[in-house]
């Protein structure tokens, strides 16, 4: 009877430790916007670049561009306990609900690449994109020819990425001077259809000029300009954002004229050390900014 107390007793009381070491565990809850475009894989990449030799899990949620989904993600999140979220939003502007719903747990929030419009945010981490929409713009009025259609093709509404880089893109080429400006949802497909659209309403002219806010758009036009016959894509100026590794390839070939680089490996590795100085209890910047570059061929 003594000897099955006492196992009782260290069974309980194995029990309660390693309870104790759960729940001492950090975590770091991620809520991406998607996981289908390898930009944001990148951004998770760096996050665990920089938990490498630490003991802080990382729970990783991509929400398929649907804010709804991510909405719920989030309240998962929360409901999880976790320490920190570092919160990549599909539409900036609604998922301020959950921004105030962590900030009520008491769980801090770091906006990565996209802003949240509403809700205490710890810090942000993120490129400028009114500046990255700039430099496509400038670019872009350099190999435009005179005459020549232009298309701006947009980000998903709500995101703050989309609506800055077309701010930034805008301020400098006039939007006067876009013959047609549509989202095409960060989407490869979709722009593909968008742009096709757009060469038949222009009558189907040999080429024409477009700013993609991403590269998946930007890759779509190049694919709805090389299915079109009639036109050359190498006559045409096409400008994407992101520099991602097809973008990359397209650039080397001579279709796609030049990407916007984001370092969204860095992006992720800054937000995770942010985090991480949170966790610590240090002082974290507000504004945590990465730098840009256009890539082009000669590049």
């Amino acid at each position: 009877m003594k000897k099955l107390l006492a196992l009782l007793i260290i069974t309980a009381l194995s029990v309660g430790l390693v309870a104790c070491k759960s729940d001492d565990t950090l975590t770091i809850g991620f809520a991406a916007s998607t996981f289908t475009n390898p930009f944001f894989l990148d951004i998770e990449d760096g996050i665990k670049a920089a938990l490498v030799g630490t003991e802080v899990e990382l729970v990783s949620l991509g929400a398929d561009n649907d804010s709804a989904k991510q909405a719920g993600q989030i309240e998962d999140l929360i409901a999880q306990g976790v320490d920190i979220i570092l919160l990549n939003p599909v539409d900036s502007t609604t998922v301020g609900t959950q921004v105030k719903a962590a900030n009520d747990a008491g769980i801090p929030v770091i906006t990565v690449d996209r802003g949240a419009d509403e809700g205490v945010i710890l810090a942000h981490v993120a490129s400028n994109n009114i500046a990255g929409g700039e430099m496509a713009a400038t670019y872009l009025e350099t190999i435009c020819t005179a005459g020549t259609p232009v298309l701006e093709l947009l980000g998903q509404p709500g995101a703050s990425a989309a609506t800055d880089r077309s701010a930034g893109f805008n301020d400098i080429f006039g939007s006067s001077n876009v013959d047609h400006s549509i989202t095409a949802n960060w989407s490869r497909a979709e722009a593909q259809a968008v742009t096709e659209a757009f060469i038949a309403a222009q009558g189907n002219p040999d080429k024409i000029c477009v700013f993609a806010a991403n590269d998946e758009m930007a890759l779509g036009v190049v694919n709805a300009i090389k299915g079109t016959s009639g036109m050359d894509i190498a006559l045409s100026s096409v400008v994407g954002f992101d520099a991602i590794d097809d973008a990359i390839v397209s650039v080397e070939a001579g279709e796609l004229m030049a990407t916007v680089q984001q370092q969204p490996y860095e992006i992720g590795r800054l937000a995770a050390l942010a985090a991480l100085d949170y966790l610590d209890g240090k002082t974290v910047t507000a504004n945590i900014p990465v730098e840009l570059a256009l890539i082009t061929k000669e590049d």
